[in-house]
């Protein structure tokens, strides 16, 4: 009944900020000017990416050159991403979605341990590179493990990432503190989450 239970709240949770997110993300999207290069929906997306694709083979003009400055297509697991033109030391640095975003988002504030903007901003800047602080901070005010974190900070556990280097091959541990809720003798609920198919395991505990 915890088990069941708790999964339900969680998903309840997730997907109210998830609304929350989208529509306040709608609202910033609709200030922005029309050229910004910041936000691509589905739409959008697959444009710039044929647009980019076809500058490479055509007779180029000055847009043609601009786009090969700026952006690369490559094939990822059979599937086409937009991502920042390298240099010979770069990394892949992704464009994303507006759909992407929230995923995203989550997927590093869990992986990280709930930080702040500053851990943020570092950690979406090593793979992103159409994120912006404005988005990151949006997603943030939503957070309510952080705002309870924030009223009663001596509540509550501090979640350590278990990370891995290979490409992936990263999952997430974290624990979920249900001390004032427990049923059972079940106090905690332990969630693994892998960062690739986003496919989360749930799993109630009576100790840490």
């Amino acid at each position: 009944l915890l088990f069941t239970h708790s999964v339900r709240l969680l998903k309840m949770d997730l997907n109210k900020m998830r609304n929350e997110f989208n529509k306040a993300i709608l609202l910033l999207i609709g200030d922005k000017r029309d050229d910004n290069k910041s936000f691509m929906n589905n739409e959008e997306y697959d444009r710039r990416m044929e647009d980019v694709k076809l500058s490479k083979i055509k007779k180029k003009c000055k847009r043609d050159y601009r786009n090969i400055r700026k952006y690369d297509v490559i094939l990822i697991n059979d599937k086409e991403r937009l991502i920042k033109a390298m240099n010979h030391d770069d990394g892949i640095r992704y464009y994303v979605k507006n759909e992407e975003l929230f995923d995203i988002l989550h997927s590093t504030h869990i992986a990280i341990g709930h930080g702040g903007r500053d851990r943020m901003m570092a950690e979406i800047k090593l793979k992103y590179c159409n994120i912006t602080k404005e988005t990151i901070m949006i997603f943030l005010s939503l957070c309510t493990d952080c705002h309870k974190k924030s009223s009663n900070p001596k509540r509550g556990l501090v979640s350590k990432p278990i990370l891995h280097s290979a490409y992936n091959s990263r999952a997430q541990i974290d624990l979920i503190d249900m001390q004032s809720q427990s049923i059972n003798s079940y106090r905690f609920i332990m969630n693994y989450q892998d960062h690739l198919t986003k496919f989360v395991i749930l799993k109630p505990l009576k100790t840490k």
